[in-house]
């Protein structure tokens, strides 16, 4: 006890010692610090004001002068506002009694039956809200179109699971198998109730939405799905001339599954691709056919359709119209070219093609062998069908009128004088590039450009003729050279793989020639519209061929197209440049709107005189 008691006194000693070091002051000396600080901090706190007010004073004054202003148009406004506000409410309800009163009075002076008619009326329309309500609370338009989906399933695999027998045993009874219902099924409907199909055919549009307007949609709406594909593929392939491309980048997991996607998306893209270009070279080469048979002396006077007024009419045999010929005879009647028309493309859009052995096992998961002979029927739809049979010629026609590609221009093989030509006008080409005084783009524009006119050259020779040689230049142009491009490119798109970096280029290049058609649409109902003023118009044929010429170069079709879709794009029709110019147009017009205010203005003057007078 006394060692603890000891090392305690010694702690304390030396507890005290360590005071006496740190020199603590005392309590006086930290009140007057206090004291002294308090005195410093108001001081800076006012000093701190006054600096503050005297800084912001002129904004504050300001603000002031701005807000009474402010207070003083306010009350101008609201004074206003309230008192005409008053006078449209007391305006409003004075009209609505008056038309309250004028409707019951209405309402008396009708007749009972008038009187349910209207009940009658009301009651059709709340039952109509009542059952647009229920239906779409139970989703009956959804399972009505499941339904449907289902039944349609069901017989296309009826359908095809009986295809397939008979493919077993007759690949050509197959083929034409499909065809042979068609035509049974027309000549039935045409026999059973005939004034549907010609109602069908000549009262309605249906034939022109089929043929035009349908696939021109799809057309468009398939470039403007696929232009977002197009950009990146651009923008990557840029990038990759760079070093900076998606191959210098690390594969990750999200990279994958995004081209996995977009190859999906571009696959679907490819065969609605291939399938459009297929139906337009279809189109455009029969167009061609009927077109040129127009043309043509006596094959046109047979082409020509006749009206039914001018079969009706009886011959004269003395004087005024001739008895018709041995090919007026011949000619059909326009209903039974429109009904044949509308029968023609039904068929050929609409048709489904033969399902083979290949495609029942892909669809019911059966393991059923392929049959030798149904190789051939896959894919046998009709437009595939003219397709194969309609190209060859086409190709072979420009073949035949030294047709060349943008492929042919380092080709060593073509030993043509044109691209001999073609070979020397690049080299002289390459020193302006070379001495700065010409641009690459713009080489490259100019060697396409001559490429692709050179498969022009044998309807150039239609220029130095009469308007009816150049009208076959005109068919020659604006339908056979782009149904030739649009056939190459279809087979290069239908023979590139999977992979985007065979397919894009592929896609890119087809895109141009479905471009093209919609252009080609465009231009060909703005030729139809002016056709009866450029019928009067001195070689309107011969301009009409360089418009064409120049349609359908890459550049041009690009270039309309772009502009064509900005103005589709427009969010109003304000905007649109075809509005705008009919607005100006119709404002240019000349108005009687002011002699007629004139002339208002100076019978009432004479009406008074006459009255003045008369009272005189």
């Amino acid at each position: 006890m006394k060692l603890i008691a000891s090392q305690l006194d010694l702690l304390l000693h030396h507890a005290r010692a360590l005071l006496d070091q740190l020199d603590l002051a005392s309590k006086d000396e930290y009140l007057a610090a206090a004291s002294a600080a308090i005195r410093d901090l108001r001081a800076a706190s006012v000093s701190l004001w006054n600096l503050a007010f005297i800084s912001f004073r002129p904004v504050f004054i300001l603000l002031g002068i701005l807000g009474r202003y402010l207070v003083v148009v306010l009350r101008v406004v609201a004074k206003h506002s309230v008192a005409h506000g008053w006078i449209a409410a007391r305006e409003g309800y004075f009209q609505l009694q008056i038309a309250t009163i004028w409707f019951v009075n209405f309402q008396r002076d009708l007749s009972s039956t008038a009187k349910c008619a209207e009940l009658g009326a009301l009651a059709i329309v709340v039952t109509l809200w009542l059952l647009r309500r229920h239906v779409r609370k139970n989703r009956y338009a959804e399972r009505a179109a499941a339904w449907y989906r289902e039944k349609k399933r069901r017989a296309l695999r009826k359908y095809q699971n009986f295809v397939g027998r008979i493919a077993k045993t007759s690949s050509l009874l197959a083929l034409v198998l499909p065809h042979l219902f068609y035509t049974v099924l027309v000549v039935g409907t045409k026999r059973i109730v005939p004034s549907v199909v010609t109602y069908l055919a000549n009262r309605t549009y249906l034939c022109s939405i089929i043929s035009f307007w349908h696939p021109l949609y799809l057309t468009y709406s398939v470039l403007r799905r696929s232009s977002h594909h197009l950009k990146y593929y651009k923008e990557d392939e840029v990038s990759q001339k760079n070093g900076e491309g998606t191959a210098s980048r690390a594969m990750t997991p999200s990279i994958l599954k995004a081209k996995s996607q977009q190859e999906i998306e571009m696959e679907g893209l490819r065969v609605e691709a291939v399938d459009l270009l297929k139906y337009w070279v279809v189109y455009a080469i029969i167009l061609a056919i009927v077109r040129t048979g127009k043309l043509l002396p006596f094959v046109g006077h047979v082409l020509n359709v006749t009206t039914d007024d001018a079969l009706a009419a009886p011959p004269r045999r003395f004087f005024g119209r001739k008895s018709p010929g041995f090919y007026s005879k011949l000619r059909l009647p326009g209903k039974v070219v429109e009904e044949i028309t509308l029968v023609f493309f039904v068929w050929l859009r609409f048709m489904p093609g033969t399902i083979t052995v290949s495609e029942l096992k892909s669809s019911s998961n059966r393991s059923v062998a392929k049959s030798p002979g149904s190789r051939d029927l896959d894919k046998h739809r009709p437009v595939d069908i003219l397709f194969g049979k309609l190209s060859p010629s086409v190709l072979s026609a420009m073949k035949s009128s030294a047709f060349l590609t943008k492929r042919a221009v380092g080709d060593s093989g073509n030993d043509g004088f044109l691209s001999a030509a073609i070979q020397h006008l690049k080299s002289a080409l390459d020193i302006f590039v070379l001495m700065k005084l010409m641009s690459k783009s713009t080489q490259e524009w100019l060697i396409t450009t001559i490429i692709e006119s050179s498969a022009l050259a044998p309807a150039m020779t239609t220029l130095l003729m009469p308007s009816y040689f150049t009208n076959f230049g005109v068919i020659y142009v604006s339908l056979v050279v782009p149904a030739g491009y649009s056939i190459i490119s279809c087979n290069a798109i239908r023979n590139s793989g999977p992979k985007l970096e065979t397919m894009m280029p592929k896609i890119d290049d087809g895109s141009r020639y479905l471009q093209f058609w919609v252009v080609h649409a465009a231009v060909s109902l703005l030729l139809q519209f002016l056709a009866s003023l450029l019928s009067w118009i001195p070689l309107s044929t011969h301009a009409t061929w360089f418009l064409w010429a120049y349609v359908q170069l890459e550049y041009s079709t690009r270039k309309i197209y772009s502009w064509f879709e900005s103005e589709i794009g427009k969010k109003s029709l304000d905007e649109n440049i075809v509005v705008r110019s009919t607005t100006r147009i119709l404002a240019a017009l000349p108005s009687n709107v002011g002699t007629s205010v004139n002339l208002d203005a100076s019978n009432e003057v004479s009406t008074s005189d006459s009255l003045k007078s008369t009272a005189a």
